[in-house]
């Protein structure tokens, strides 16, 4: 319940464009969920294609859901708006391309409930759709966070962070408003926990912004926004953080070699040289 007796313990979250199909399985999982005091609060923004607004039009007449429709704004826009109409004292983000394993809030509400220190409480990630395996997320520290976004979007957190953050910034349009809210929440001294079960799942997808937001380009834009908008924490902890990106460079580095130097690939790449025509005269 809420602070005055009021109303549902959780509110869910889904900003929606043009999502299809997967708009279904992301709400017949919050449906599947065993912890039942919640609503879900759907934002349209501003989706056109007839198999989102056809299952729009279903979640309408189901109970404890809200759908608002708006003119597209991107997800951070949409993000706000739910929660400005949001009743609930905890906050669950919910793409409408991901989804939730049936245990999710069950076994995340408690941690909120028994720990008033604790703003964040997240959890592994099955990886779905063009990619696999499971994301063991990271720490929710300001060092962490100041060179990677360590959990995922749909996490557990309480309203009064996204209040004292100010929001989702809408300027982060093709990705990372998440990481932002998560690091503003850090600097305050927020502090997170993680639930090592895999209890959501991210799916990506052609149509993944994502997959638009990852080009070089994209990724070097969204990182000098947020240090220009973080830019007394980057000064504050610059060692820290440029070594810790170099480290990751260094890790990815390694990574690569391992699997070019890997038996496998080296035989396959002895065969490729073997039975490519050759360019002599």
């Amino acid at each position: 319940m809420t602070a005055d007796g009021h109303g549902p313990h959780v509110s869910i979250i889904v900003p929606v464009f043009n999502a299809g199909a997967y708009l279904t399985e992301a709400l017949d999982s919050v449906a599947a969920q065993t912890y039942r005091d919640y609503e879900v609060v759907i934002v349209d923004d501003g989706s056109t294609d007839a198999p989102t607004l056809a299952a729009l039009d279903r979640a309408r007449h189901a109970a404890g859901v809200t759908v608002i429709r708006t003119e597209n704004r991107g997800p951070a826009a949409a993000r706000n708006l739910a929660i400005e109409h949001a009743r609930g004292a905890y906050v669950l983000p919910l793409d409408a391309d991901d989804y939730l394993a049936s245990a999710f809030l069950a076994r995340t509400v408690p941690v909120l409930d028994a720990s008033p220190d604790v703003g964040v409480v997240y959890t592994w990630v099955g990886l779905v759709g063009s990619h696999h395996g499971v994301w063991r997320t990271g720490g929710f520290t300001l060092q962490e966070l100041l060179s990677r976004c360590t959990i995922h979007v749909t996490s557990l957190y309480r309203r009064r962070i996204w209040s004292e953050v100010g929001g989702y910034d809408p300027r982060f349009v093709e990705s990372s408003e998440d990481w932002d809210l998560w690091l503003g929440a850090a600097a305050l001294g927020w502090t997170g926990r993680c639930v090592p079960e895999v209890l959501a799942y991210y799916r990506r997808h052609a149509r993944s912004r994502e997959v638009r937001a990852r080009t070089p380009e994209g990724s070097a834009q969204r990182m000098r926004l947020l240090v220009s908008k973080h830019r007394a924490l980057y000064e504050a902890h610059l060692e820290r953080g440029i070594g810790d990106l170099y480290a990751q460079l260094v890790q990815a580095g390694v990574a690569l070699e391992r699997i070019y130097h890997h038996p496998a690939i080296r035989l396959a790449v002895r065969l490729r040289a073997f039975f490519r025509p050759s360019s002599r005269p």
